[in-house]
Formats: structure tokens, C-alpha cells, sequence
């Protein structure tokens, strides 16, 4: 079965410019969250990658460009790759918004996600014999761009790829429309502590963010050992457009297919990384898929969207970064702070980061319209 090698990891959040930036502020376990108002004194929480830009949407519109730049310029590439696989949910739609606003024309091409293309060609990953992929399928998006380029690279002969998801979905319609349903928390200002309460009694909904990351990978195993992408599953169940499966029954066919990608069983898993998003609905699914995939005693349990929010497909790229700093560092970070994380006994609270060496890791990411998707990463250093 095939393998991606993952050479080196980028990020940007609420938490920080940088994959090192957010993982000091991950390891402290910090919170990064604020609102925006809009016009009609409309507020909402969000976790804005750059403070204050969600209430302005001239300055928003240009920060999804130049957030791909920043990403590339982070893995340090020498030599264009094979392959870019590009995923996002929300694509472009400051940029088109903002035009709307200002009466502006809005062209075909700035509806086209692929169209980034253009921005990946000025930067060092781009070359002559680069293949462009777009993946924009929600919230699932990143970890999708991972399973293809898993399946398809060893059969195109491409050997090294760029894999990126980012969203930065921090806009009017964005915001009123997740309020409107009801998937993300109602702004309160008299609410201490972080409205991003993934596994908590109190969860209400997520913290809507910004941000994204990317990871350079190869098909050839490199000297010395790095950690590599081992399985991968995908379920597109249909239940609903918004709602999810409480059972967990379709998050658990994601998982069962990744573990049989990747040739393992549930008790080999070290570690869980979540989706995790904080709503009702989303982490009663995810804990019940576990519990049928592993039993009722879980291995250790982490939720980033409790420090920095929901970055819409661009939280998939993020987690997995830190994924990868967690294998190469050996260290499983706390609780985000102030967090009771008291949903279910299994799923207990961390105060401080732990020595945790990983041979397995599971990664899940859930989606609207019933997509669920899941990973499992190796460590052969351990």
C-alpha cells in the first residue's frame, strides 16, 4: 500500500504566523478568539488569523492570496514539485464578496478555486511540469487532498507534492449564514473563558476561524525516518446537508477504512486527533465511532480547535501539521486552558504537556452534505 513521506509542515492561525509560533502557544495550551461586528451592529465570535480584519472586509479580501505565498515560502522548497493539491471550502469568496460590495464586476474565474493556480505559479513550488489540483469540497477538504494524492501519485510516477488546505471564510454572507443555522456559537459578551468548547458539556456550536497549513510529501522514504501517511478512508453518506448521524456510523466507516489502508488495528493507535468542531451533534458522532472502532478505553485524545477554532477546510491542514509536530517532538500538548472538557469520561482533560512517544496516529475531519474522512499517520522512529 502506498505512503506519503512527510518532509515538512507549514501553518498559519489565530495562534500564530508560523507552524513553530502556534505550536509554543499549542504546548501553553492557549486560546485565541475575538469577535466582529458588522454593519448594523451584527457581532460574532471569531479567531481571526490577523486581529480585527474579519470587521473590514476591504482589508480581508486580500489575505487568502497571500496567505498561499506565506504557507509555501514556510517549507522552504529548493525545486518545484510533481504535484500541488490545493483544498479549500470557502475558496475566494472575500475577494468576490468584496467586489459585490463595492459594485464591481465578479468574473468567472474568481468563482473557479482552481484559479489559484495563478498565485501557486509566482512562488518556488511552481515549475513548468507542476500538475495543479483543486479540491473543494468543505471541511473535509484537506484530508481529501491527502487521499488523493495518496492514491494517485505512485500511479502518475509523481514523487513530490505539495498538499495545502486554507480558508479565509471570515465574511458577512459566511457569518450570517452559519448563524443562521445554528453551527456556530451565539456572540456573548458576558461569556468568559473561549466559545470554542470541543467535548464540553456546554459546547454550542464552533468558533468560526481563519488560517490554513500545507505539507511537503514524497513517495520515496527518506534518510533518516520521517512520518509518513500510512491509510486513508472516505465516506460520503448523504444523512444530511448540515446535520450529522448522532451514532457516529459514517465517521466509524471512515475510520475502519483508514485502519484497513494502513494495515493496522485499532488497538495499535497511539493517539486521536479530531475534528472535534464543538457542536452537539459533531462530537457525541465522533466519540461513538470510537468507542465501536477501539472500545470504550481510548488512547489519548486531542481537539486543536479548542485553542484557535474552525477554519473550515483549512483546519484540516493545520491539525495534521501539528499531528506532525507531535511525532517529531514526542510531546502530547494540554487541554486548551480553561476548558472543562467533561463531555465523557474517556475523553479527559490534559493541564500540561506530557512526554508521548507515537507510532500510530488517527486524524478525522467531518464535512456538511455527510462527507467524513479520516487518516492514519506512522512514526517509524518509535
Amino acid at each position: 500500500m502506498s505512503k506519503l513521506y512527510i518532509t515538512n509542515a507549514a501553518a498559519l492561525s489565530p495562534l500564530g504566523g508560523s507552524l513553530n509560533e502556534i505550536w509554543r502557544q499549542i504546548l501553553q495550551g492557549t486560546v485565541a478568539y475575538g469577535h466582529a461586528r458588522l454593519p448594523g451592529r451584527r457581532d460574532f465570535f471569531v479567531a481571526e488569523t490577523v486581529p480585527g480584519s474579519g470587521s473590514d472586509i476591504v482589508a480581508y479580501a486580500s489575505l487568502f492570496k497571500e496567505a498561499i505565498r506565506r504557507l509555501v515560502e514556510q517549507l522552504e522548497i529548493e525545486a518545484p514539485v510533481d504535484a500541488i493539491f490545493f483544498a479549500s471550502a470557502v475558496g475566494n469568496l472575500a475577494e468576490v464578496e468584496n467586489d459585490i460590495y463595492a459594485d464591481r464586476p465578479v468574473s468567472l474565474e474568481q468563482l473557479d478555486f482552481s484559479s489559484m493556480e495563478t498565485v501557486f505559479a509566482e512562488t518556488a513550488a511552481y515549475g513548468a511540469g507542476t500538475k495543479f489540483v483543486c479540491v473543494p469540497t468543505g471541511c473535509c477538504a484537506g484530508l481529501q487532498a491527502i487521499g488523493l494524492a495518496k492514491t494517485t501519485m505512485p500511479r502518475l510516477g509523481l514523487k513530490r507534492a505539495l498538499i495545502m488546505s486554507l480558508d479565509f471564510g471570515l465574511t458577512p454572507l459566511a457569518l450570517e449564514a452559519f448563524n443562521k443555522i445554528n453551527a456556530t456559537r451565539t456572540y456573548d459578551s458576558a461569556m468568559s473563558g473561549s466559545p470554542s468548547r470541543p467535548f464540553c458539556h456546554d459546547r454550542d456550536g464552533f468558533l468560526f476561524a481563519d488560517g490554513g497549513g500545507a505539507i511537503l510529501v514524497t513517495t520515496e522514504e527518506p534518510t533518516p525516518s520521517v512520518p509518513h501517511i500510512a491509510g486513508y478512508g472516505c465516506v460520503s453518506s448523504a444523512y444530511h446537508m448540515t446535520d450529522i448521524a448522532t451514532d457516529g456510523s459514517s465517521i466509524r466507516q471512515s475510520i475502519e477504512r483508514a485502519i484497513w489502508d494502513a494495515d493496522i488495528t485499532g488497538a495499535a493507535l497511539d493517539h486521536v486527533n479530531l475534528h472535534a468542531s464543538g457542536t452537539q451533534q459533531n462530537d457525541q458522532a465522533e466519540y461513538q465511532a470510537l468507542v465501536d472502532v477501539i472500545g470504550p478505553n481510548l488512547p489519548p485524545i486531542t481537539a486543536f480547535k479548542g485553542n484557535h477554532g474552525h477554519a473550515l477546510g483549512g483546519a484540516n491542514m493545520i491539525e495534521i501539521a501539528l499531528a506532525w509536530k507531535m511525532m517529531t517532538t514526542g510531546l502530547l500538548p494540554p487541554t486548551a486552558e480553561s476548558l472543562p472538557v467533561d463531555a465523557y469520561e474517556a475523553v479527559p482533560p490534559r493541564e500540561q504537556a506530557v512526554s508521548a512517544p507515537m507510532a500510530s496516529l488517527l486524524k478525522t475531519a467531518s464535512g456538511f452534505s455527510g462527507i467524513h474522512a479520516a487518516m492514519i499517520m506512522e512514526n517509524g522512529n518509535v
